[in-house]
């Protein structure tokens, strides 16, 4: 009885507290496959309407509170006492369209993962844009990962060295 009640005390204590919990991205595809679902939960806040503590549920297993904050002043509108987004084809905080090929560069240190990638200038459809690098850092928060900065053009120098030396 004490040997199953320790075992089921510590299966308790590792499992994550919440289903999206990310203890640790190892690879390339699981830091992909973070921002893919971390897009898609931005882009399901145009679909509904939604009370602020849904937003922020949504938002939690993702986003640091900064970003989180960072987003909703640039992104989010009150409709009848809910909220919601509204489409644009330049938003910021939003997760880059990335390509997810080896032109979207990882860079992994203890503390942060930057993904960053390479944009050139485009003159077609309704927005152009000159060339330029964008950006996502994540960093550790309580022992999981969350989008915490966005960079259009001003990813720090080193790290754009790291990330293109090869090329």
């Amino acid at each position: 009885m004490k040997k199953s009640l320790l075992i089921l005390l510590a299966l308790i204590l590792i499992m994550p507290l919440s289903p999206n919990a990310n203890v640790d991205i190892n690879t390339k595809d699981e830091v992909f496959k973070f921002l893919n679902e971390a897009f898609k939960v931005q882009v399901s806040l145009s679909e509904q309407t939604r009370t602020k503590e849904e937003i922020i549920d949504l938002f939690n297993p993702y986003f640091s509170k900064n970003y989180q904050k960072l987003f909703w002043n640039e992104n989010v509108f009150e409709e009848e006492g809910k909220f919601v987004t509204y489409g644009s084809d330049f938003a910021l905080y939003y997760i880059p369209f990335f390509q997810y090929t080896d032109d979207t560069k990882v860079i992994k240190t203890p503390e942060d993962i930057y993904i960053i990638e390479y944009f050139p200038a485009s003159s077609e459809g309704p927005v152009g844009y000159d060339d330029h690098y964008e950006g996502i850092l994540l960093k550790k928060f309580d022992g999981a990962w969350k989008i915490d900065q966005y960079f259009y053009n001003n990813v720090p120098n080193s790290i754009l060295k790291e990330a293109f030396q090869k090329d």
